[in-house]
């Protein structure tokens, strides 16, 4: 099995202890970080106009736990702090990358964007 990774783009360089850096690479985590770190999200099953289940959406509703799980799954040497540098726009756009990396296993067209829940 190979190791699932995703690479996200910034929008604006973050600066890092060991120069800026313009992207990042995601590497897929291991069931230690729901161990040491809980969950990064829910899951809301979303319904079609007939009622009938159609996907799941992700609900970010544990930011601190997510930005734990970031920092581990980022192959960059990143902190929290430096994440908090971030865009909020690119924040949003990551943890949503970041969910499907978690969620690997599942095809990314069955989740979509955060919940306003």
């Amino acid at each position: 099995m190979t190791e699932h990774t995703e690479t996200f783009k910034l929008s604006r360089p973050l600066k890092t202890h060991s120069g800026e850096i313009t992207a990042l690479t995601l590497r897929e985590p291991t069931a230690g970080a729901f161990i040491d770190y809980g969950e990064p999200f829910s899951l809301k099953t979303r319904f079609n106009a007939d009622g009938e289940p159609d996907g799941v959406s992700f609900v970010f509703d544990n930011n601190k736990a997510l930005a734990r799980w970031l920092v581990d799954m980022i192959a960059e040497s990143v902190d929290d702090l430096i994440l908090k540098g971030m865009t909020a726009s690119d924040f949003q756009l990551l943890r949503l990358r970041a969910a499907n990396v978690i969620m690997a296993g599942m095809p990314e067209q069955n989740f979509s964007n955060p919940s306003a829940d």
